[in-house]
């Protein structure tokens, strides 16, 4: 019985395939077909962009659409380039053809789809422009579409943004409350990893914008819990231009709370005369000649962050953050 089902699904695959390839082209007068509008303005960072094509009139047939996509040295813009199978590029394409089955619908829109690539560099704005081809329908007015990609890093701190991966190693301890040691006197850890998203201050007028990086994880394990939360915090953020250096410290103050469960609200802390303070944690990276920012940004392996509230305090040392 399971083969007889099996061979009734392909016999019922195959005759609809060939149901499909036998329907014709749309002879309606009245179909047309153009974009929505002839440009558009994206940002660099968006992701998927939907490119409507809208499609008018009565349809007996199949209407088959079709675009091409090309670069456009448009003055203070640069031409845009496809990214083709993984290569090197500012947008790619998920499909260039769409096939519209028939129906009596008089009016309908339907979406290309196409990706900006962020390529967390500086550079100028870039153009693309899609030309639309139809069969089974005539082409409206609207054949082309402009679409200006923005770049959205003005700056260095700009090119912060993004996700990250964070190490970490959680000191662990007795069921004393005594911190276990190895035999080369560093502390018996235990190794974490958490995807961080890292936003910069895009409002001008701010007095944080080139100051502070904003920072969110949704699974960091947390050890009073014994499960993985949600948490927010800043970092404070500077940039030497001569040197090609800068700094993305933590933000360590008990004046910002991080996480918050039961009534308890947790902070980043160091460590100074021996108490829990305020302070910061200084990782460091570098930028080429590119203005490339590197892939990695370090923390000293000894320095202790805390995360404390009320006397309750867990300290993790290797922090380390890899561009994902």
């Amino acid at each position: 019985m399971k083969y007889i089902k099996l061979f009734m699904l392909m016999v019922a695959a195959i005759l609809f395939t060939a149901c499909s390839d036998e329907e014709t082209y749309n002879t309606d007068a009245t179909t047309a077909v153009e974009f929505e509008k002839t440009t558009m303005t994206v940002k660099e960072n968006e992701g998927l962009i939907k490119l409507p094509v809208k499609i008018t009139g009565k349809r007996n047939g199949m209407i088959r659409l079709t675009i091409k996509a090309e670069g456009v040295d448009g003055g203070s813009e640069a031409a845009a380039k496809e990214s083709v199978n993984g290569s090197e590029g500012d947008y790619s394409i998920t499909t260039k053809t769409l096939v519209v089955k028939t129906d009596t619908i008089t009016s309908e829109v339907m979406n290309f789809e196409m990706k900006v690539l962020d390529d967390k560099i500086i550079n100028s704005d870039r153009k693309v422009r899609f030309t639309l081809s139809v069969e089974g329908a005539k082409l409206g007015a609207k054949s082309t579409l402009d679409v200006k990609i923005e770049n959205d890093e003005r700056t260095i701190y700009d090119l912060i943004a993004g996700d990250w991966l964070m190490s970490y190693s959680e000191v662990q301890f007795d069921k004393e409350g005594k911190p276990l040691m190895n035999e080369d006197g560093t502390p018996v850890v235990k190794d974490y990893t958490a995807d961080v998203t890292l936003s910069v201050i895009s409002d001008d007028d701010s007095p944080l914008r080139g100051k502070q990086v904003l920072a969110y994880t949704s699974k960091f394990y947390f050890a009073l819990t014994k499960s993985e939360v949600p948490l927010s915090w800043s970092f404070n953020y500077s940039y030497d231009e001569a040197a090609k250096n800068g700094q993305l410290n933590f933000n360590c103050t008990s004046k910002e709370t991080v996480y918050s469960v039961q009534g308890y609200e947790f902070s980043w802390q160091v460590v100074k005369n021996d108490k829990l303070a305020d302070g910061e944690i200084k990782g460091k990276f570098t930028v080429d000649e590119n203005n490339v920012v590197s892939k990695e940004i370090t923390f000293n392996p000894n320095d202790v962050l805390y995360i404390s509230a009320s006397g309750m305090s867990i300290p993790y040392v290797n922090l380390k953050l890899q561009r994902k």
